[in-house]
């Protein structure tokens, strides 16, 4: 999708659906990835839901075990 809005809107719904309430998305931005050169990073905004804090984002990403022997860095420069 072109927008985050977009992109979080099913993901809202089937949250609802299955009953989680008083969701906030809390700001969005970019992820760029290359399994060739084992490099994640996270950085940009969101027009619409403002700037993520990308340090939790590259935590969350951290603990996912095929990702453990990955560079995740975070930066708040670029869109």
């Amino acid at each position: 999708s072109e927008y985050h809005k977009d992109v979080a809107k099913p993901l809202l719904a089937s949250l609802m659906e299955n009953g989680w309430q008083d969701i906030n998305v809390l700001g969005g931005g970019r992820i760029n990835y290359s399994s060739e050169e084992r490099k994640i990073q996270v950085y940009g905004f969101s027009y619409g839901f403002g700037k993520a804090d990308h340090s939790v984002t590259c935590e969350v990403i951290r603990q996912e075990e095929a990702f453990k022997d990955f560079d995740i860095s975070w930066s708040d420069e670029g869109y």
